[in-house]
C-alpha cells in the first residue's frame, strides 16, 4: 500500500513537471524567436569580421594583343583553340562576391607566339579592388598563320522583294562600289564578288540604307574566315524606285530587199512592253520605235529574225521592266516571180460599153496570154479558172478595135507586165453582120449598160484605148 502511494506521487510530480515545461515554451515564444534572430545576426557579424577567402570561376572571351607584330611580317592569324578561357579568382569573400564577368580580362600576346603558334592566356582584373586577389588560367591560345593577301572587288547589290504594285526597282547604287578585301591568301583567293543584300518589298519611293558587305566565291557560296576584313565595313546603298507604264512596240522598216524579193510583213513579240521611269519622263513617251534596215536582204538572210534590246531605243532615264528587256522580231520576205497565164477568150468580158452597143472578140486562136509578176505565194495561186479578165470599152463606138486584156482585182502586191491585145468588134444591138470568111468571132457575155467600176487595174483605162481609138474597119 505504501509502495502504490509512492508510485502515484511520482506520476503526479512528473505530470506537473511536463506541464511546467509546456507552459515555459508557450509563454516565452517571442523571447525564443528573438534569441534565434540575434544569434544569426551575431554569427553573420562574426563571419564578416573574419572575411574568409573564396574562389570563383569565370568564363571570358580571350583578347588578342600585339597583332601588329604579325602584320609587320605580312601574316594573318585564325584562332583554332582558346577563343574563350576559364579564369579562377581567389580572394576575400567580400571582394570576390562583387566581381562579374565584365571585370575579368583574359589576353593572349601574339608577340609571344611559340614555335607551335601557341601562347599562354594571361588573366587580369579590369578594375582596382580593396584587397589582393589571385587569378589563375592554365589554358593556351592556338592559332594558324597564313600569308596576308588583298584585292579590290566590286560591290554587287542583291535586291530582294518586290516594290508596290505599279512600281519597279530602278538602279541600285553602292558607295563605295569597290572595296579592298584583305585576309589569308587561301580565303582571299576564293573571293569572286562582294555582295550587299537590299530588301525593297513594298517600296513606293527611293531610299538609302547602310549594309554590311559579304564575300562570295564563284559558286555563290559565302567565304567565311576570321582573317577577312574590308576596307569599308559599311556600304551605303541607294535604291531608285520608278513608276511603271505599258507602251506598244513599233517596227519601222527602212531600205529595200535584194532585187527579186519583196517585203511582206513584220511580227514582233511581245507587241507591248513595260517601262519604268519618273512620272515626268514617262509622260513624254507613248511608244518605242525600232528601225530595221532590210537593204539587200533575201529570204536566206540571218537578220530576218532578231532579238532587239529595248533599252537601246529608250530615252535616258527610261528603263525596261524586268522581263521586258528585249523583243523578238521576225521579218517576212518573199521572192518575186513571173508567171504566164493562158486564158480562153470566152472568159473575157467587156467593161463600160455604151448604151445600145454590144461587143464580140475576133480571134484566130480563142486564147489570150497574160504575164503576171508578184510575190510567189500570190502569183502561184492565180490560174486560168480564177482570173477575172476584161477589156475596157469606155468611150468606144461601133467598129473593130485592138484592145489589151486587163485583170480585175489583181492583188496590190502583183502587177500585170504584159497582156495580149485582142480584136474586139463593137456594134449596135441587132445590127451585127457576120465577119468575112475565115475570121473567127468570139461573142462575149452580154453586159449591162452600167458596167462595174474598175479597181486595182495595173493598166489604166485610158492606156487601154490610147492607140486604138481609130477603128480598123468602117
Amino acid at each position: 500500500m505504501k509502495k502504490e502511494n509512492e508510485n502515484t506521487s511520482s506520476r503526479e510530480t512528473k505530470t506537473q513537471a511536463d506541464s511546467s515545461i509546456h507552459k515555459f515554451f508557450l509563454n516565452n515564444a517571442a523571447i525564443k524567436i528573438t534569441s534565434v534572430v540575434i544569434a544569426i545576426i551575431v554569427w553573420a557579424v562574426i563571419i564578416n569580421i573574419d572575411d574568409p577567402y573564396k574562389t570563383r570561376s569565370f568564363t571570358v572571351e580571350v583578347e588578342t594583343i600585339n597583332e601588329s607584330v604579325l602584320n609587320s611580317v605580312n601574316k594573318v592569324y585564325e584562332i583554332i583553340e582558346g577563343s574563350t578561357a576559364t579564369v579562377k579568382v581567389k580572394g576575400k569573400k567580400s571582394v570576390v562576391d562583387k566581381l562579374g564577368v565584365s571585370d575579368i580580362r583574359a589576353t593572349a600576346d601574339l608577340a609571344s607566339l611559340s614555335t607551335v603558334n601557341a601562347v599562354t592566356i594571361q588573366p587580369s582584373l579590369r578594375k582596382i579592388v580593396a584587397s589582393d586577389v589571385i587569378l589563375e588560367c592554365g589554358q593556351v591560345l592556338r592559332v594558324s598563320l597564313e600569308n596576308r593577301e588583298s584585292k579590290q572587288v566590286k560591290v554587287n547589290v542583291i535586291a530582294s522583294g518586290e516594290p508596290a504594285d505599279g512600281y519597279t526597282l530602278g538602279e541600285c547604287t553602292a558607295k563605295p562600289n569597290m572595296v579592298e578585301v584583305a585576309g589569308g591568301e587561301s580565303a582571299v583567293s576564293q573571293i569572286a564578288s562582294v555582295r550587299v543584300f537590299l530588301n525593297v518589298n513594298g517600296a513606293t519611293e527611293g531610299f538609302a540604307k547602310k549594309l554590311v558587305p559579304v564575300a562570295y566565291d564563284g559558286d555563290g557560296n559565302k567565304v567565311e574566315s576570321a582573317t577577312l576584313s574590308f576596307s569599308n565595313s559599311i556600304i551605303r546603298v541607294y535604291a531608285q524606285i520608278l513608276e511603271d507604264k505599258e507602251i506598244p512596240v513599233k517596227v519601222k522598216i527602212t531600205g529595200k530587199p535584194a532585187s527579186g524579193y519583196e517585203y511582206v510583213s513584220t511580227d514582233c513579240l511581245p507587241e507591248k512592253v513595260e517601262i519604268a521611269g519618273t512620272s515626268r519622263r514617262l509622260s513624254r513617251i507613248s511608244s518605242v520605235v525600232i528601225p530595221v534596215d532590210i537593204s539587200g536582204m533575201t529570204t536566206a538572210s540571218s537578220k530576218l529574225e532578231q532579238d532587239i534590246y529595248i533599252s537601246d531605243y529608250l530615252p535616258n532615264g527610261i528603263t525596261p521592266v524586268a522581263g521586258f528587256e528585249n523583243v523578238s522580231i521576225r521579218i517576212t520576205l518573199e521572192q518575186v516571180i513571173k508567171k504566164n497565164i493562158d486564158i480562153s477568150t470566152d472568159s473575157i468580158w467587156f467593161s463600160s460599153l455604151a448604151d445600145g452597143l454590144k461587143a464580140s472578140i475576133i480571134s484566130d486562136t480563142g486564147r489570150a496570154g497574160l504575164l503576171v509578176s508578184g510575190r510567189a505565194s500570190i502569183v502561184n495561186s492565180i490560174n486560168s479558172t480564177n482570173i477575172n479578165a476584161y477589156v475596157n470599152c469606155k468611150g468606144l463606138d461601133e467598129g473593130i478595135y485592138t484592145l489589151p486584156v486587163i485583170i480585175k482585182d489583181l492583188d496590190e502586191s502583183c502587177s500585170l507586165i504584159e497582156s495580149s491585145k485582142i480584136k474586139v468588134r463593137i456594134y449596135k444591138e441587132g445590127q451585127y453582120t457576120m465577119p468575112p470568111e475565115g475570121e473567127n468571132v468570139t461573142s462575149a457575155p452580154l453586159q449591162e449598160t452600167a458596167a462595174p467600176e474598175i479597181t486595182n487595174t495595173p493598166v489604166p483605162e485610158d492606156e487601154g484605148t490610147e492607140d486604138t481609138q481609130t477603128p480598123e474597119g468602117g
